[in-house]
């Protein structure tokens, strides 16, 4: 007689052997696959920041020269000290990755790429949809903000990074937890997420110290996860420990505050407990909740236009669904990105700066979660609709690739224009010739403190000249006539600053020697890249008659070019024209504003300047300039090294500002130029 066999218990045991060897397979499956993803959206985002990177260093950002120059040589920068940016950026100067500038404008392209992979892990964790985590990463890979950081030195790109990194710990040990309801307690893994989190919070201050808007919605999060399960006092204690172990980077600034040589900076010189909490908190106050009540709504309507610039008017109304959904989805996460959100907008909708747009990064990440919510439920309502067949669903996923493939492209292909600055090389081409030509033991001035930092990058790390001095290097508070008296004295500054007069010898004429196009915004620290040189005769300034080598005779609104001067037509890229303009004055000599503009080759970088350089004014006072003089502007003009070999013309215009801000512009090209390699 044969053995009886109890299927239904063979059935089960086969069950649960299937299970153990299927589970496992799948979830590495799922790992490959959203390893996969990430990797992608990486490379992507970084090939295209990598193709639109600054070569060096830039006029973009108010302290981006600063952000560049301080890490090689582990100073201290500007409040509030931003010491985990320090020492990140030290670590990629040591990168065979070109020179200083370079390398950390790479950080930024790095950070930027990184943190638009946590978003989309971000994404993934919470919505379960892979596609919805990838739209949403690649749409804020190239949203103009993201964007604008990736591609230039500043902290900006770092702190998303940072961010990121923290929201998505806190959120994974959130999902750990619901994973596990109904088990005892937390286990080893939720603890470890738990402390990694804390410890990326706490380092995140050194990247930017806004990031405190988490403490609140922290606080809120683990208080709302309790029903899942408590968090161990001991995990509290571990996290809160690691924490502050984190935000202890600030007692780098007073072992570096003697490294501070900014006037603002120096009235906070952390160099006791006290100065290192103003210099943290209290700098910049002036700045923060700067404006009324009733100025509420024009700010709301800052920020909307922001959001628009960013998303659209179609991100705006999916991210406004996506909040629908989290919230009936995912409450406790909901309301911890929401209070982080609220706190992030209010606190920098009241912030008076004239670069608004970089400090809501933060929140156009978390904005940037919503709008994968809302495009899994688009997706899922599509799906739903479709029949529940493989290939109809299949079909449904590709035509949803296919439609959200076109924003992304357009977003690309808008953005690529507006961000790249893979050209723009002005700053280097400048001062690699300004080392040049200076003679032995020259003294060169600059703009002091935090605006000089592009005189004092090239003249620290890539100059090689320990035969010059640069006096703002020592101190920021001026120049003792000793240190100039004898010696050839140059200008990197404006020679119209009143306070430089008071610094130096009475009776000095600055004449132009090299000048080089730049992106001028003056209210992001961009100037004229001009050189000068102080001498105590005047130059040949005004002309008695004047025979220009090419003919010109274009009169432009009260002045009238007669022609110029050139050495040559042919120059290698990054080298240097001598140039001779001869202007007649037909109008009264009030050209203080009056603005001259030179083009070649590329028209977002010109070289700008005061009508003669500032020396009508001077030979005013001297009551030698009168209407009908003929005056001679006499300078070598930088050949930018990034242009491209063939012809260029030479193009000039005129600006005049006049007092109610009216400007009238003309141009006349002048001749064309070709450009070798």
């Amino acid at each position: 007689m044969g053995a009886v066999i109890d299927t239904s218990t063979a059935s089960a045991e086969g069950l649960r052997a299937w299970r153990s060897r299927a589970l496992p397979a799948a979830l590495v499956s799922t790992r490959v696959v959203d390893s996969a993803l990430a990797l992608s959206v990486f490379a992507f985002s970084f090939a295209v920041y990598n193709a639109t990177l600054a070569p060096g260093l830039t006029y973009v950002s108010l302290d981006g020269n600063e952000a560049a120059t301080v890490p090689h040589q582990l100073g201290l920068m500007h409040s509030p000290g931003y010491p985990l940016y320090t020492w990140l950026g030290k670590l990629f100067t040591l990168l065979p990755a070109g020179d200083v500038a370079h390398s950390m404008n790479l950080m930024s392209a790095v950070s930027a790429a990184g943190a638009c992979v946590l978003l989309y892990a971000i994404a993934a964790l919470l919505t379960k949809s892979r596609l919805a985590a990838l739209f949403v990463a690649l749409l804020f890979s190239f949203s103009p903000v993201l964007w604008s950081q990736a591609v230039i030195t500043e902290v900006y790109a770092p702190n998303a990074l940072m961010l990121a990194l923290t929201l998505f710990l806190f959120l994974a040990w959130g999902e750990r937890l619901r994973r596990r309801l109904g088990t005892t307690g937390q286990d080893a893994n939720s603890s470890l997420l738990f402390c990694a989190a804390c410890l990326a919070f706490g380092l995140s201050l050194g990247t930017h110290l806004s990031n405190l808007a988490l403490a609140p919605a922290l606080a809120l999060y683990v208080f709302l996860l309790r029903r899942l399960g408590p968090v161990h006092r001991k995990s509290l204690l571990i996290g809160g420990g690691l924490f502050a172990f984190g935000a202890c980077q600030f007692l780098w600034l007073p072992l570096r505050a003697s490294t501070l040589n900014d006037d603002l900076m120096l009235r906070y010189k952390p160099d006791d407990p006290l100065n290192v909490y103003n210099y943290v908190f209290n700098v910049f106050r002036d700045i923060r909740f700067a404006f009324p009540l009733e100025a509420l709504p024009e700010r709301l309507s800052v920020y909307a236009g922001l959001l628009n610039d960013n998303f659209g008017i179609w991100g705006t109304a999916l991210a406004l669904v996506g909040m629908w959904d989290m919230f009936r989805r995912q409450r406790p996460a909901f309301c911890f990105l929401a209070v982080a959100y609220v706190i992030e907008v209010v606190y920098f909708l009241e912030y008076n700066v004239p670069d608004i747009s970089v400090f809501f990064l933060p929140a156009h990440l978390i904005f940037a979660v919503w709008i994968a919510f809302g495009v899994r439920l688009l997706l899922a309502s599509a799906r739903g609709l479709a029949p529940r067949r493989w290939m109809a669903r299949a079909a449904v996923s590709l035509t949803f690739c296919a439609v959200f493939a076109m924003p992304l492209s357009i977003q690309l292909t808008s953005g690529w224009s507006q961000n790249n600055h893979a050209g723009d090389t002005t700053v280097n081409d400048f001062y690699s010739h300004v080392f040049q030509v200076l003679p032995q033991d020259s003294v060169l001035l600059g703009r002091p403190g935090v605006p000089g930092s592009d005189l004092f990058h090239h003249y620290l790390i890539g100059a090689s000249r320990p035969d010059i001095d640069v006096p703002q290097l020592k101190s920021p508070y001026g120049v003792a006539v000793s240190e100039v008296e004898n010696r050839p004295l140059f200008l990197t500054m404006s020679p119209d600053s009143s306070s430089l007069h008071q610094q130096l010898p009475e009776g000095l004429w600055f004449v132009p020697v090299i000048a080089a196009p730049s992106t001028y915004v003056s209210w992001l620290g961009g100037h004229p890249l001009t050189l000068y040189e102080a001498r105590t005769r005047p130059p040949a300034f005004i002309v008695e008659s004047a025979r220009p080598q090419h003919v010109v005779g274009r009169e432009m609104d009260g002045v009238r070019l007669l022609g110029f001067d050139l050495d040559r037509t042919q120059v290698a890229a990054g080298d240097t024209l001598r140039l001779r303009l001869y202007w007649r004055i037909d109008k009264p000599p009030a050209l203080d504003l009056y603005k001259v503009s030179l083009t070649l080759g590329d028209d977002r970088y010109r070289e700008i300047h005061t009508l003669g350089f500032g020396l009508i004014r001077q030979f005013r006072a001297e009551n030698q300039l009168t209407t009908g003089a003929t005056i001679a502007e006499d300078y070598r003009l930088v050949v930018m090294s990034s242009l491209p070999s063939g012809q260029h013309t030479l193009h000039l215009s005129t600006c005049d500002f006049g007092p109610l801000g009216s400007r009238a512009e003309e141009g006349v090209d002048l001749i064309d130029v070709l450009v070798t390699r």
